[in-house]
């Protein structure tokens, strides 16, 4: 069984290989140089149709034939179904996976969209295309997102079970990010739960800073 995975060293990049890890999949990286273009090549778009990373190709798809599939967390998703070894982090039943599947949903609308918006406007756009109250408009969503956060990891370790779970590679990415940017210094579950995440030895989100 092999796992390509198409991708370049950003944290989005980096999400997927933190799973593959955690799930103990073998995996070879195929660098798509975003800085270069190599996202706009006829290869890869056959792969990921809208041009971002990460994508993967899985030689174990359905009937035994290669799979490619682009979304981080449609990829996270089906490496953890999918592989039984993968299976210890999985949603263990129907109400886990409801419950994962509105972590991510939220943590992508809430949190992770509106960190990303706050990085392009503080390290990507020039002085002159910044607009100061985007960005802290921005600021203020994904603070909002982590108090809802802080509020539902009381007296909890994990996030949807009394374990870690592919939830918390995928939410985990967001709350490391924003906590190493330092915003979660007054959401102490928050921050804890980044540590927590931080001190996992297959999990290296340290980087993302």
């Amino acid at each position: 069984m092999t796992i390509e995975l198409h991708t370049w060293n950003t944290p989005n990049g980096r999400k997927i290989s933190v799973a593959l890890e955690e799930m103990g999949l073998p995996y070879k990286v195929i660098p798509v140089n975003i800085t270069k273009g190599e996202q706009m090549a006829p290869g890869f778009l056959k792969l990921s149709p809208n041009n971002k990373i990460p994508a993967i190709v899985d030689s174990e798809g359905p009937d035994g034939k290669p799979f490619s599939l682009f979304e981080s967390a449609a990829i996270c998703n089906w490496l953890a179904d999918s592989h039984p070894q993968a299976g210890l982090i999985a949603p263990s039943g129907t109400w886990a996976r409801a419950l994962h599947d509105q972590w991510t949903a939220f943590t992508l609308a809430e949190v992770e969209a509106n960190l990303g918006h706050t990085a392009r406007n503080q390290f990507i756009y020039t002085e002159n295309e910044r607009i100061p109250a985007v960005y802290e408009q921005n600021a203020r969503e994904a603070k909002r997102g982590l108090a809802v956060l802080h509020d539902a990891l009381k007296g909890k370790s994990w996030l949807v079970e009394d374990r870690f779970s592919v939830t918390d590679i995928f939410v985990g990415y967001a709350v490391v990010w924003a906590h190493v940017q330092g915003m979660t210094a007054d959401l102490s579950n928050v921050a804890a739960y980044a540590e927590r995440i931080l001190a996992r030895p297959l999990c290296p989100y340290g980087a993302l800073g």
